[in-house]
């Protein structure tokens, strides 16, 4: 069983302001005024800021909004459910005709802001504590990773954001800040990525698993440079994970992905939510969600069904495998027994089959930074330096793994192509895709060429109408 690192729930801590009496808060009772305090304080704090990963808005424990707006909504996968009121939500993001007021949207915003407040509260108070220097550097290395992380994820979601880098204890306190500039975020999610790397540890012990390192920051950072198409500096970062040698491909595609893989060996994974099985409120349900709606099949196991058809692999996806390509078989089934034996053609994904005996409690981490993602990112930034046979073996390790032939591509333009196809079959089902077709400007001709009736002005997600209902300095985006 491996160990790790299990998020807590974190309640916010509010200043009581009830008596005016007061001015003495007892010992026992935990506030803002006699926390933030000791090393451990800060370490509850750091660790409830993790626990931000399996909000709704995020990857939310097999439903979250990344799963919707990163998968959904593209040519990878659908909804696999009947089309009702109760389902309505859901096929907006399918069908890509989006109400200000979808939840999908809505606990994207708070879910980010949520896990800003909690970093922005830590930053803020952990100069003054007076514990041992090198664990507050790391506490305050994790703080700004996971602050840039929660500022990158919405400024690619929904552009210009409001940035708030201060804590806030008034409930009204951000009623009145208007979005500020997408590069103003971006300069705030690079000066905390510089600083986190030189902060954070170079290794994490296996008793701290999902903890992140200096190397995360560096991966992490690399995608923010690449994002904003400073390919220069992305490659460089990039480079510089890989030279470690601390992370490296797996032999086998499917034990990235599998619960017995232990953290030690799992030397692929540089960052992922973990999951802890044993009815204690920490179990991952990814794979029971993502199975076919109200299928009962011994195919799934005892804890696989009934799923909820969520994240259904699109006939488009399961074709965009190559024959021989490993990683379709550990990602995608594609049919089913019912339980009296017969076949139902309805896939499904597999990549984070579920164990154990009872539903939604696997161990099966979700990865949200891959080695992998790495080498394909660092030949996207040499081949866009017009460097592409200097990019294509990096692409072609990725290739060797799945079990096909080298690409053939040799000029920019087939290695663009290249390099978006090995991203797909790669990373599906990891909330990647969305964001990569709108990185590389291909979201509304790949989507349109397919049918799907994507807009120019879809390439960010509306401002959800509760913040703009709350909020009257809030602009919407434009064409929503």
């Amino acid at each position: 069983m491996k160990t790790r690192l299990i998020y807590l729930s974190l309640l916010a801590f509010w200043v009581s302001s009830c008596s005016e009496f007061l001015s003495v808060v007892p010992e026992t009772e935990r506030t803002v005024a006699n926390f933030y305090k000791t090393a451990a304080d800060f370490n509850t704090a750091v660790v409830g800021t993790y626990a931000t990963y399996k909000h709704a808005g995020l990857y939310g424990n097999g439903g979250g909004s990344l799963i919707w707006l990163g998968e959904v909504s593209t040519d990878n996968t659908d909804y696999g459910y009947t089309r009702t009121p109760v389902s309505a939500l859901g096929f907006e993001i399918e069908d890509l005709n989006y109400s200000l007021s979808n939840t999908y949207f809505r606990d994207a915003w708070l879910g980010h802001y949520q896990g800003i407040g909690r970093a922005n509260a830590i930053l803020d108070r952990i100069d003054a504590a007076p514990f041992d220097a090198t664990l507050k550097a790391q506490y305050e290395g994790e703080a700004r990773f996971l602050r840039a992380q929660f500022y990158f994820n919405l400024v690619r979601l929904f552009g210009d954001v409001q940035l708030v880098a201060k804590e806030i204890n008034d409930p009204y306190g951000t009623a009145d800040i208007p979005r500020s500039p997408a590069a103003d975020v971006y300069a705030l999610i690079v000066s905390d990525l510089v600083a986190a790397e030189d902060k954070l540890p170079a290794t994490i012990a296996a008793a701290n698993a999902g903890r992140v390192s200096k190397w995360a920051a560096k991966a992490l950072l690399g995608k923010v440079y690449l994002t904003q198409k400073q390919y220069d500096k992305a490659a460089l970062k990039l480079k510089e994970v890989i030279d470690a040698n601390v992370y490296s491909l797996l032999p086998n595609y499917t034990d990235v992905f599998a619960a017995s893989t232990s953290f030690a060996a799992n030397k692929e994974v540089i960052l992922s939510v973990q999951y802890k099985g044993g009815q204690i409120g920490q179990g991952g349900n990814f794979y029971s969600l993502w199975t076919p709606f109200g299928a009962v099949s011994p195919d799934f196991g005892v804890s696989g069904g009934p799923g909820d058809g969520v994240n259904r692999p699109t006939a488009d996806l399961i074709a965009a495998y190559e024959p021989g390509d490993v990683r379709k078989a550990a990602s995608i089934v594609t049919s089913y027994k019912d339980a009296q034996g017969k076949v139902v053609n309805e896939p499904y994904p597999v990549k984070f089959r579920q164990t154990g005996i009872i539903r939604g409690e696997s161990d099966v981490d979700y990865p949200v930074l891959r080695y992998a993602d790495v080498l394909l990112m660092y030949a996207e930034a040499l081949n866009e330096q017009s460097q592409p046979a200097t990019a294509l073996p990096f692409l072609n390790q990725v290739r060797k793994r799945a079990s096909l032939p080298d690409s053939k591509a040799t000029v920019q333009a087939d290695l663009r192509l290249a390099l978006e196809q090995e991203r797909r079959v790669e990373l599906a089902f990891e909330s990647q895709r969305w964001f990569d077709l709108v990185r590389t400007g291909r979201f509304v001709p790949v989507m349109t060429a397919k049918g799907y009736a994507a807009k120019p002005f879809q390439v960010v997600y509306p401002i959800p109408q509760r913040e703009m209902d709350l909020n009257r300095r809030l602009t919407q985006n434009s064409g929503y």
